[in-house]
């Protein structure tokens, strides 16, 4: 008798522990999500190109939280699409295409979605997609609206590796912006050190 109350008190206690161990885990990411929402609000005239990125949090697929410092140090390429914009179905296989060629070079891709993880989940898996993917939904933190300005998807922000925006812009064949980062990130050395040389006009 003695026997099974002490397995029922051990069962109780590993329990509880687990408990615990879930509840500080959900602190943890609820106070990272209240430090993204303290960032301000984008002003949509000021533009990135040339500035240091700014601070996000997201979630992976399999809700990991990730931060601009997973990204510190390497030359990063950030995409926002949308699972309801038709166009960004059609520019798929192009960002495949860059985000993998940009992975074999050191470099880290992220395509992100302002919506839920369900929804991506479901859109990602239909299009067969490879590449990283991040759930940033826009009332739990300021991801999407402090890098894609503008709103339009697909858009792509690109980082060198000291965090600085170098590219910044559409992601369309015919999009100037797009066409210059691909040319440039083939050409040259993975993005440039210095955001300047590639400012248009």
């Amino acid at each position: 008798m003695n026997v099974v109350i002490l397995f029922n008190l051990a069962a109780l206690w590993v329990v509880l522990l687990l408990v615990l161990w879930l509840l500080l885990r959900l602190m943890k990411i609820q106070r990272a999500a209240n430090r993204d929402t303290t960032v301000r609000e984008p002003v949509p005239s000021e533009p990135l190109l040339g500035t240091p990125a700014p601070l996000f949090v997201a979630w992976t697929l399999d809700q990991r939280l990730v931060s601009h410092m997973d990204y510190q140090g390497h030359e990063t390429l950030f995409i926002f699409l949308s699972t309801t914009c038709p166009h960004c179905r059609n520019v798929v296989p192009e960002i495949e295409r860059v985000g993998e060629k940009l992975q074999r070079r050191g470099g880290k891709v992220a395509l992100v979605f302002g919506e839920s993880a369900e929804k991506t989940r479901a859109y990602y898996e239909r299009l067969e997609m490879t590449l990283p993917v991040l759930v940033a939904p826009i009332e739990s933190t300021f991801f999407t609206r402090n890098y894609n300005r503008r709103g339009s998807v697909p858009a792509f922000v690109a980082l060198n590796s000291s965090g600085i925006v170098a590219h910044e812009g559409v992601v369309n064949q015919r999009e100037e912006t797009w066409r210059t980062f691909v040319r440039e990130w083939q050409l040259y050395p993975l993005l440039a050190k210095d955001a300047s040389l590639y400012r248009l006009g």
